[in-house]
């Protein structure tokens, strides 16, 4: 999953490296907690992924939303003529393709991680038993044993940055109200300067960009008036 900017990936790759190595120091000098080390290793990035996952699904806040609700409902859009739209949108499974790579890519990079430490830390647990081979040394097997999978993590998480640039994301059904448009799992409350927005009368939709270049964002409103949205965006928006 991709990381909402450089600062929290850095953050990331830095607690991932301190475990790394914490877990490393304790295999060299006590490799008979091997099996309780990995299953640790495991929860924990688990938990870096869930809270990561977490931090970019984070809907709107409260108070916007009741602000924006607050104000008179002039447009709205339901989930069966948007899924009607969408269906009909041949060239949005062209669009999506990035998107469907990615999580192809992170399911691939799971499986071979999961591999790798079951195949690499047997034979280095087998490996490290043998005494003539020195501590600094044992600590770089380990510490191989770590970094391999978690640099593909890494770099999987990389692609995924920089390809969700142009992900586009679509409500099932949303609301445009004089203050803001309220839609599943997101909100953008007018005015909307930093956004540009964008009609397709052909594919039927209105796009909002975001001109934030370290948070981009692209919200697609499939309607089934285009050109009244459109319209209403324009008015109320900016």
């Amino acid at each position: 999953m991709a990381y909402q900017d450089r600062r929290s990936f850095l953050l990331y790759q830095l607690y991932g490296q301190i475990m790394i190595l914490t877990l490393a120091v304790l295999n060299t000098y006590y490799p008979q907690y091997l099996t309780y080390t990995f299953l640790a290793f495991i929860a924990i990035s688990f938990i870096l992924s869930f809270s990561k996952m977490r931090t970019q699904l984070k809907g709107p806040s409260l108070e916007q939303l009741k602000e924006i609700r607050g104000s008179r409902k002039i447009y709205e859009e339901e989930g069966p003529e948007i899924l009607r739209l969408l269906s009909s949108d041949a060239q949005l499974a062209q669009e999506m393709k990035p998107l469907t790579r990615s999580v192809l890519l992170s399911f691939l990079a799971i499986f071979f991680t999961l591999a790798w430490y079951y195949l690499y830390f047997n034979f280095a647990g087998s490996l490290t038993t043998n005494a003539s081979i020195s501590g600094p040394t044992k600590f770089m097997i380990f510490l191989v044993g770590y970094e391999v999978p978690y640099v593909l993590m890494a770099m999987v998480s990389i692609g995924q940055n920089r390809a969700s640039k142009s992900f586009v994301q679509i409500p099932r059904s949303y609301i445009l109200f004089e203050s803001g448009l309220v839609g599943q799992g997101i909100s953008v409350k007018f005015p909307a300067d930093n956004y540009e927005v964008k009609l397709d009368l052909r594919r039927k939709f209105v796009e909002l960009n975001s001109k934030n270049e370290k948070k981009p964002m692209r919200v697609r409103l499939y309607s089934t008036k285009p050109n009244e949205l459109y319209d209403l965006i324009k008015k109320h928006g900016f």
